[in-house]
């Protein structure tokens, strides 16, 4: 059975909802600037100086004008193979599995089309940071990026069910169990089975309890924090030490909340390319860099509020959230009783996600955080 793009976008959709959060809060407030030369780079600065500076790969581009998806591979602008090496080896794999919108070369655009081609690219490649910069005239460069600075840290368990709540809103996603399993497996998370078909994600501070219901959707996320009782035993046993969950049990839930995730990841299972072809150059000299302008000027595409994930209770209290789906996308979010936009997720998430020894970054105004959040999730 060959693959679909939607199988694609569901396997890659929360681990790519996670990892843009986290880009997010690297480069907030920052200005970029890209070369698309033989050693292509992109760069986001700040007043503190260079905030990351990072290896563009383009995907492709969306015209508002035309209203159509251009793949890269195309290669209309002569970039060197650096460039578009890498959108060549999405085009190979949607050969090999015969996936019509990886191999044909301009698409009709559509609200959701450009992110879902960039998701399945995420899936093909194992590269899960992008950035859409716009480019003028109604133009939008997708790029896909590499970073030393894009590694995420340890899974935490509030992050995990803040991108999985996400997630569904970003795009459609036909199978929540698939989709969450593949997730769980890049992440290197434990699990645990439940009675009726649930599934327990198991973390050292916390866990999380999902619920399905016939058609594979998630119905109900319950959140456990600080881990004790049977999920500190599963984990122990899962994870073949007792001493993360005796150590969270032990420490006060504000004490817990405080401390800043550790940047050593997991091991991540990344699908590779075939045939990489992106560390080649073809042309030493330098091709006309585009001028895209700034993005957290550019008016933002609407997003559908985003309510952020119920906060972890402290010891037995477990909060409860059923998934109900939306009318706009057919996909499940979360109610909460206050609901908030969709970027009071990202600010949440940029907290979390800082590295300690990070320069502190300028706050951005409301309107200003919201563009930068809406242009990094594609909506």
């Amino acid at each position: 059975m060959s693959t679909t793009l939607q199988d694609l976008v569901n396997r890659a959709v929360f681990y790519s909802t996670e990892m843009q959060t986290h880009f997010g809060a690297l480069i907030a407030d920052a200005e970029w600037e890209v070369d698309f030369t033989s050693d292509p780079h992109l760069t986001f600065t700040s007043a503190e100086g260079t905030v990351l500076r990072g290896r563009p790969h383009l995907l492709g581009s969306e015209s508002n004008g035309q209203s159509t998806w251009l793949w890269g591979w195309e290669n209309i602008n002569e970039f060197p193979e650096p460039v578009v090496g890498l959108a060549h080896d999405v085009r190979k794999f949607g050969a090999a599995e015969d996936v019509t919108e990886l191999i044909t070369e301009e698409l009709p655009l559509d609200e959701e089309l450009s992110l879902r081609l960039t998701l399945a690219a995420k899936e093909v490649t194992g590269k899960w940071a992008h950035y859409p910069a716009a480019a003028g005239a109604g133009t939008t460069v997708w790029l896909l990026v590499d970073a030393p600075e894009l590694t995420l840290p340890e899974p935490q368990v509030k992050t995990t069910v803040r991108a999985l709540m996400q997630g569904l809103t970003q795009t459609t996603v036909t199978d929540h169990r698939g989709a969450l399993e593949a997730y769980v497996a890049k992440r290197g998370i434990p699990t645990a089975e439940l009675p009726e078909d649930g599934l327990r994600l198991l973390f050292a501070d916390g866990s999380a309890d999902l619920s399905f219901d016939e058609e594979r959707r998630i119905s109900n996320c319950e959140m456990g924090a600080p881990l004790e009782g049977e999920p500190a035993k599963q984990y122990a046993q899962a994870t073949g030490s007792s001493t993360p969950a005796a150590e969270t049990v032990d420490t006060p839930a504000a004490e817990t909340s405080a401390q800043p995730a550790t940047t050593t990841p997991r091991p991540v299972s990344e699908r590779a390319a075939t045939d990489t072809g992106a560390g080649a150059s073809t042309s030493s000299e330098p091709t006309a860099t585009p001028s895209p302008a700034e993005p957290t000027t550019e008016t933002p595409r609407s997003t559908t509020p985003t309510p952020s994930p119920a906060e972890a209770g402290t010891g037995d209290e477990r909060d409860s959230a059923p998934v109900r789906p939306t009318p706009e996308t057919g996909s499940e979010q979360t109610p909460v009783s206050e609901p908030q936009p969709a970027d009071s997720a990202a600010d949440e998430a940029q907290d979390n996600d800082r590295q300690p020894e990070a320069p502190e970054t300028k706050l951005e105004e409301p309107k200003k955080k919201k563009g930068l959040f809406s242009k990094l999730f594609g909506r």
